[in-house]
This record gives C-alpha cells, sequence and structure tokens, in this order.
C-alpha cells in the first residue's frame, strides 16, 4: 500500500503523465490539465504555503465549489502535512465560522469575493484565521488577499532556496497522520469534527476500487460537492487511483448539458438525479402515441428479464433476439441521452428506489448502490458488480466487519473507522464502544449472503400514540417516485396517524391544476387549493399498497416554498433535519390533527 494520498497521486502520475486527469469549461472553452501539470502545482502550492509559514500539523480549510484548484490545495495540504478542512459553500457565516474556530485553521482558500466577504465578515470571530487565499480576483479588499497564482510563484521561488524540501515532505508523512478533518453536517445540534487518516482513506479506495472495476479510460463527472466526502473520495481519488478523468459540471443546474459535453462513462450521484432521469423518460413515454408507450414497456420487460436470465446463467437464443431488438428501439436512444458511454452509475448518500434500479437495469447501466458514514472513510458495503439483491445497499467491502445489535442498529468495525472527533472524546466514546465497534445510528439487518438491507436512521424511528413503530425513510422514497413530488417529510410522533409535509415539483403541479381549469397563479395559490390537496394524496395513496395501515399517510400539507439549507431546514448535504422542521412548521402540523 502507498505512504500517503499523496504518494498515490505520484505513483499515477508515474504512468499517467500527459493524460487529462481535470476538464473544465471556463469562459465558454473547454480547458484541460494533464496528470503532469497537476503533479506541478501541487508542488508548487505545497512550497508556497510553506513559504507563508505554515507547516505540518497546521488547519488549512476550502471553502469552495468545485474546480482544479481545490484539490491543487488538497493534495498541497497533505504534502505539507496539514490537515484539511472541507467546507460546504451553503454554509451561513455563523455556521462557517463555528466550524474554523472549532478546528483553529490558519489558512482557508476561498474561490471568489462571494466566498471572501463571507469570511471577512467573520473575521473578527476568528483571531488564529492568519491567511485567505482566493482563487479569484477580488474587486472590493477589506482584508489582505493573496492570489492562488501568486501562491504558484511564491512556490517557484521557494524551491530555487528549498530544491528538496517538497520529497523530504512527503517522505516524512506517517500513514497514520490525521490529514483532514471533515466536520459532518449533523442534523442536530452543532457539527463534529471527525479525524481522518491517510491510511484509512487508502485503505477505503483501494478496497472500494476493486469492487468497482474502474478503467484509465473511464470519465467522471463531477457535480456534487467536493466539500462531502462523496464526492472526494468516489468521485475523484478513486478514478485518481486508476488513471482516469474528472470532467467538472458547469453547476448543478447544468449537468444534463455537461453530460453531452463530458459523455462521461461513470457519474457518482445521490439517488434524487437517477430518480428524476428515470421519471422524465417514464413522464415522456406516458404522454406519447400508445404505440410508443407498448412498445417502451414491453422492452423494459424484455430488458429486466434479459439481466434476470443472464445472472442466472439461463439465457436463450430467443431471449438475446428480443433484447438486442429492445436495446435498438429503446435503450440505445435512451443512453445516447446520457452521452451514450456511461456504463457505471454510482448512487450513495440515501437508499435509492427499487423502480429507479429496475428502470437503469433493464436499459442497460446497473446502478452501484453503496453505504457509508464519514466516520469510516466514507465506504462501509458496495453492490458486487452484476449482484444487485433490490432493497440491499450491497456487502461490506473487504476489511470491515458489519454487524447488527439487539435493536437493530447497524455496528461497523475495521481500519478505517476514525481517529475521532476533534476535541470530543466523550462523543468519540459514545460513537465507538469498548469493543471497537462504531455505533452508525442507522437500523437494518444482514442476510445469508451478508447484504445490508437499511431501514431508516435511529432517531429517526417515529412511535405513534398507538406504539407502532413507522420508518419514515421507506416511504417517503415511495412518495418520490411521484412526478409531481420533489420532497416529503413524514410527521406522527405521539399522533393518531402518520401524516406529510409535501414539497411538490411546481411547475408539474401546477400545469396539472390548470389543466384540471383551476387558473392558480402562484405556489402560495397552488398549496392551499382544496383540490390540489385531493390529487396529491390519490397520487400517494396509489404509491401505498406495499405499507401496512398504520404506515400510511393519512393526510397531507402542501408547503408553497421548499426546505432550505438557509432557514436551517436541511443539511449542507441535503438532508431534513425533522426537529427543525417540526418546529418551523408546528402550526400547520397541528391543524393537520385538530
Amino acid at each position: 500500500m502507498f505512504q500517503s494520498i499523496v504518494h498515490m497521486l505520484f505513483n499515477t502520475i508515474d504512468y499517467f503523465a500527459v493524460k487529462d486527469v481535470f476538464r473544465y469549461k471556463r469562459d465558454g472553452r473547454l480547458r484541460r490539465i494533464s496528470y503532469n501539470e497537476f503533479g506541478g502545482q501541487v508542488k508548487n502550492v505545497t512550497r508556497g504555503l510553506a513559504d507563508m509559514g505554515l507547516q505540518a500539523g497546521d488547519k488549512i480549510a476550502i471553502l469552495s465549489n468545485n474546480r482544479p484548484e481545490w484539490p491543487v490545495s488538497d493534495f498541497a495540504v497533505f504534502a505539507l502535512r496539514g490537515r484539511v478542512i472541507p467546507i460546504y459553500q451553503t454554509l451561513l457565516p455563523k455556521q462557517t465560522a463555528y466550524i474554523l474556530k472549532d478546528s483553529e485553521t490558519r489558512a482557508i482558500f476561498v474561490e471568489n469575493e462571494t466566498q471572501y466577504k463571507k469570511i471577512a465578515a467573520i473575521k473578527e470571530e476568528l483571531p488564529g484565521l492568519e491567511f485567505i487565499i482566493s482563487y479569484d480576483e477580488i474587486s472590493d479588499i477589506t482584508i489582505p488577499v493573496i492570489y492562488f497564482h501568486e501562491l504558484i510563484e511564491m512556490g517557484k521561488i521557494h524551491r530555487e532556496k528549498h530544491r528538496d524540501f517538497f520529497e523530504k515532505s512527503i517522505e516524512s508523512i506517517d500513514p497514520e497522520d490525521v490529514c483532514s478533518i471533515v466536520y459532518t453536517s449533523g442534523t442536530t445540534g452543532n457539527p463534529k469534527g471527525v479525524m481522518l487518516s491517510h491510511k484509512g482513506f487508502l485503505i477505503d479506495i483501494i478496497n472500494s476500487e476493486a469492487v468497482l472495476s474502474l478503467y484509465p479510460s473511464d470519465v467522471f463527472l463531477s457535480f456534487l460537492p467536493l466539500s462531502h466526502l462523496y464526492e472526494r473520495l468516489a468521485g475523484h481519488w478513486c478514478p485518481i487511483y486508476r488513471g482516469g478523468t474528472i470532467h467538472y459540471a458547469q453547476s448543478i443546474e447544468t449537468v444534463v448539458e455537461d453530460i453531452a459535453d463530458a459523455r462521461p462513462t461513470v457519474m457518482v450521484s445521490v439517488p434524487r438525479l437517477y430518480e428524476k432521469v428515470a421519471s422524465a423518460v417514464k413522464n415522456q413515454i406516458e404522454t406519447g402515441p400508445a404505440f410508443k408507450r407498448n412498445l417502451y414497456y414491453w422492452a423494459v420487460g424484455t430488458g429486466l428479464e434479459y439481466h434476470e436470465k443472464k445472472t442466472e446463467n439461463k439465457l436463450t437464443k430467443e431471449l438475446e433476439f428480443r433484447h438486442k431488438i429492445a436495446d435498438k428501439l429503446v435503450f440505445q436512444k435512451i443512453r445516447n441521452k446520457l452521452g451514450g458511454r456511461f456504463r457505471c452509475p454510482i448512487a450513495g448518500g440515501a437508499p435509492l428506489s427499487v423502480e429507479t434500479l429496475k428502470f437503469f437495469e433493464a436499459v442497460g447501466m446497473r446502478i452501484i448502490e453503496g453505504y457509508g458514514m464519514t466516520e469510516t472513510h466514507l465506504i462501509i458495503t458496495l453492490t458486487p458488480q452484476g449482484k444487485t439483491k433490490y432493497g440491499s445497499c450491497g456487502k461490506p467491502i473487504e476489511g470491515i466487519e458489519v454487524k447488527t445489535a439487539k435493536d437493530g442498529e447497524v455496528l461497523v468495525r475495521g481500519e478505517t473507522l476514525m481517529a475521532g472527533y476533534y476535541n470530543n472524546p466523550e462523543q468519540t466514546a459514545e460513537m465507538i464502544d469498548k469493543d471497537g465497534w462504531l455505533h452508525t445510528g442507522d437500523i437494518g439487518h444482514l442476510d445469508k449472503d451478508n447484504y445490508l438491507f437499511l431501514t431508516d436512521r435511529k432517531k429517526n424511528i417515529i412511535v405513534t400514540s398507538g406504539g407502532k413503530n413507522v420508518a419514515p425513510a421507506p416511504i417517503e422514497h415511495k412518495i418520490k417516485i411521484s412526478p409531481l413530488i420533489d420532497e416529503v417529510c413524514l410527521i406522527g410522533s405521539g399522533r393518531k396517524f402518520i401524516s406529510a409535509l409535501i414539497i411538490p415539483d411546481y411547475e408539474a403541479l401546477m400545469k396539472l391544476a390548470n389543466e384540471e381549469g383551476l387558473e392558480l397563479r402562484n405556489n402560495k395559490e397552488l398549496a392551499e387549493n382544496v383540490r390540489v390537496h385531493e390529487i396529491v394524496l390519490e397520487e400517494i395513496d396509489n404509491l401505498q399498497h406495499d405499507f401496512a395501515r398504520y404506515e400510511k399517510v393519512k393526510k397531507i400539507r402542501i408547503l408553497p416554498e421548499p426546505f432550505s439549507i438557509e432557514k436551517g431546514e436541511l443539511t449542507p448535504s441535503l438532508k431534513i433535519k425533522r426537529s427543525v422542521v417540526e418546529k418551523e412548521y408546528k402550526e400547520i402540523i397541528d391543524g393537520i390533527y385538530e
């Protein structure tokens, strides 16, 4: 195994020096950075940081959207033997100040003027923050700033005086060193700093890639935030380990356009994107002519049968022939809309609906589901290639033990467990017991083949006034299959029945309402209309056949605006903070149960 993540990078550079590591659009032009250029920038930024007086053990934060400078800064801090503090660019100044203060950060990379002003506004609260380094030019400078291009020049000058500094620095890295402190976006309380090491990351990268089977020819589309470990490890370090290429999306809103440009072979995403793709295809078919609809459903049925029989080694010539026709007439067209080369969709961060999984499987793109936590250097389980079990998030990767406690909580043990929470030994002891088992807070079970099936977060379980335990996640995910519904939050603790707050797809619901002749003018009128509520509740009822009577949503309220990070209703990784939502909408919720 490599000595550090930096050594992993430079091993890849030795093999793929002139190959593209990054592609991105800037000023309307596609730009490229080779592995060799990437390595050179990492070396110069490392030396530039040293020239500023930063040293081993210092905490250095990164506050930026995805762009090549982000991983350059990341690897440079590793090479300096510093500790990287990634920060979500959507965090409010108060939340950002908490992380910078708690982590004792000395320097921060910021993307642009927006993030610079955020730091300038809280600088007085941060006496330990000495340096701000900006990727972009700042027009209104109120506190000193160093530009990224200046840092690179400082590094070149530093090299003339200290020629072997970089090599000596990386050779003195201890694999057990904490190289990053990642603050979890918890749904309750302040975030906790998870201390992670080179060794833990490397074990996770190598053992995960053994399941994913990546190739140097793979192109990854990057659009999830690098501040989240999911994109950083699975979407960056895994392809870098194998010599792949990372193409940056211009923004989360332009992903469809970026797919056409990048023609990715692999995409790391949350389930919602895959669900939206499946839903968009289905909607297009449902509104089209009958013969196209019939052809589509015949093709999907054929695709599912083909993959099932192929897994069982029971393919027939007749089925192979039918599948070839279905592929040519239907599936190829769908794949072309996703760039034409997409072979490996990876889903994580939340459970994926079985319906979406089956859609992609039929089309010829088996989604690999995974489960992980920041506290385990990310990946715990992955679906083995071609061995999907519906409803499961896969099997533990090599080197990780998983078991369930008496109450169903998932416990994890292995070399990839965190070093602990920064400055928080009490919560570390609560998380990892004396036998080395990490208590995940998730409820689930393992089947006879060691596949893990998750139910929900332990703290999310709703206990009704009748004493019934209801896991909201499976119900919410089923409801979100509807093209009319974007988000849903189940309510019912201590109540007689389950209800839900609904964030609709406002555009789709407004279109349907107007077709019914309701003539509504805005989202507020939409949310308050009785007939609209009836339409959405009917839609939900049609999706609840598989649930017990006490689990079914009986009443709903449609909200006039989506949940937001700014109001504290969502974590930066877009998980609902149920306690905040229930407090924010208490009056509406009480009205449901009157």
